[in-house]
Protein backbone atom coordinates (compact mmCIF):
# COMPACT_ATOMS: atom_id res chain seq x y z
CA UNK A 1 0.00 0.00 0.00
CA UNK A 2 1.54 3.56 -0.75
CA UNK A 3 1.00 6.46 2.05
CA UNK A 4 1.67 9.80 1.50
CA UNK A 5 3.01 10.68 4.96
CA UNK A 6 5.69 13.46 5.21
CA UNK A 7 5.75 16.97 4.83
CA UNK A 8 9.45 18.11 4.45
CA UNK A 9 10.13 22.03 4.72
CA UNK A 10 12.87 23.18 2.30
CA UNK A 11 13.14 26.55 2.48
CA UNK A 12 9.91 28.30 1.92
CA UNK A 13 8.33 25.72 -0.34
CA UNK A 14 7.08 22.44 1.00
CA UNK A 15 8.08 18.99 -0.55
CA UNK A 16 5.63 15.98 -0.04
CA UNK A 17 7.39 12.42 0.37
CA UNK A 18 5.34 9.48 -0.82
CA UNK A 19 6.80 6.29 0.91
CA UNK A 20 5.59 2.58 0.68
CA UNK A 21 5.10 0.75 3.31
CA UNK A 22 4.51 -2.87 3.98
CA UNK A 23 2.15 -4.51 6.61
CA UNK A 24 -0.10 -7.40 6.81
CA UNK A 25 -3.30 -6.18 6.56
CA UNK A 26 -4.41 -8.62 9.76
CA UNK A 27 -2.29 -6.30 11.80
CA UNK A 28 -4.15 -3.16 10.69
CA UNK A 29 -8.00 -5.01 10.83
CA UNK A 30 -7.21 -6.22 13.87
CA UNK A 31 -6.70 -3.23 15.34
CA UNK A 32 -9.70 -1.50 13.70
CA UNK A 33 -7.83 0.21 10.80
CA UNK A 34 -9.63 0.05 7.53
CA UNK A 35 -7.98 0.53 4.45
CA UNK A 36 -9.42 4.03 4.05
CA UNK A 37 -7.31 5.16 7.46
CA UNK A 38 -4.44 3.99 7.10
CA UNK A 39 -3.04 6.82 5.84
CA UNK A 40 -4.02 9.18 8.43
CA UNK A 41 -3.16 6.62 11.18
CA UNK A 42 0.26 6.45 9.89
CA UNK A 43 0.29 10.05 9.68
CA UNK A 44 -0.85 11.00 12.59
CA UNK A 45 1.16 8.18 15.04
CA UNK A 46 4.24 9.45 13.18
CA UNK A 47 3.50 13.23 13.92
CA UNK A 48 2.62 12.41 17.45
CA UNK A 49 5.97 10.65 18.15
CA UNK A 50 7.45 13.91 16.68
CA UNK A 51 6.46 15.91 19.23
CA UNK A 52 6.65 13.66 22.03
CA UNK A 53 10.24 14.24 20.91
CA UNK A 54 10.32 17.54 20.64
CA UNK A 55 10.52 18.27 16.69
CA UNK A 56 7.36 19.36 15.29
CA UNK A 57 4.99 21.96 17.49
CA UNK A 58 1.93 21.56 18.01
CA UNK A 59 0.70 24.31 16.02
CA UNK A 60 2.63 22.41 12.92
CA UNK A 61 0.97 19.01 13.60
CA UNK A 62 -2.53 20.15 13.72
CA UNK A 63 -1.50 22.21 10.78
CA UNK A 64 0.06 18.65 9.14
CA UNK A 65 -3.23 17.06 10.07
CA UNK A 66 -5.64 19.70 9.32
CA UNK A 67 -7.64 20.00 12.53
CA UNK A 68 -7.80 22.53 15.07
CA UNK A 69 -5.69 22.97 17.96
CA UNK A 70 -8.82 21.96 20.35
CA UNK A 71 -9.26 18.65 18.14
CA UNK A 72 -4.91 18.20 18.34
CA UNK A 73 -5.16 18.71 22.25
CA UNK A 74 -7.86 15.75 22.04
CA UNK A 75 -5.95 13.33 19.86
CA UNK A 76 -3.01 14.12 22.42
CA UNK A 77 -4.59 13.23 25.58
CA UNK A 78 -6.59 9.90 23.84
CA UNK A 79 -2.93 8.97 23.16
CA UNK A 80 -1.53 9.92 26.27
CA UNK A 81 1.04 12.29 25.37
CA UNK A 82 1.67 15.16 27.18
CA UNK A 83 1.53 18.94 26.03
CA UNK A 84 5.15 19.96 25.73
CA UNK A 85 4.71 23.74 27.78
CA UNK A 86 7.60 24.61 29.58
CA UNK A 87 8.54 27.43 31.50
CA UNK A 88 10.48 29.60 28.48
CA UNK A 89 6.66 29.42 26.72
CA UNK A 90 4.90 30.40 29.34
CA UNK A 91 7.48 33.30 29.63
CA UNK A 92 6.96 34.07 26.10
CA UNK A 93 2.93 33.86 26.36
CA UNK A 94 3.41 36.03 28.82
CA UNK A 95 5.50 38.85 27.13
CA UNK A 96 3.27 38.22 23.69
CA UNK A 97 -0.40 38.81 25.90
CA UNK A 98 1.77 41.89 28.25
CA UNK A 99 2.58 43.69 24.18
CA UNK A 100 -0.83 42.86 22.96
CA UNK A 101 -2.92 44.40 26.10
CA UNK A 102 -4.40 41.15 27.22
CA UNK A 103 -3.11 41.27 30.64
CA UNK A 104 -3.36 43.86 33.64
CA UNK A 105 -1.13 44.15 36.87
CA UNK A 106 -3.41 42.04 38.74
CA UNK A 107 -3.12 39.14 36.42
CA UNK A 108 0.79 38.41 36.46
Amino acid sequence: MYIKQIVVKMGAELKMITTKIHLPSDILYSQGIGKDRVEYFVKKNFLLELYREGKISLGKMAELLEMNLVEMLGIMKDSNIPLNYGVAELEEDIETANRLGLLDEDSQ
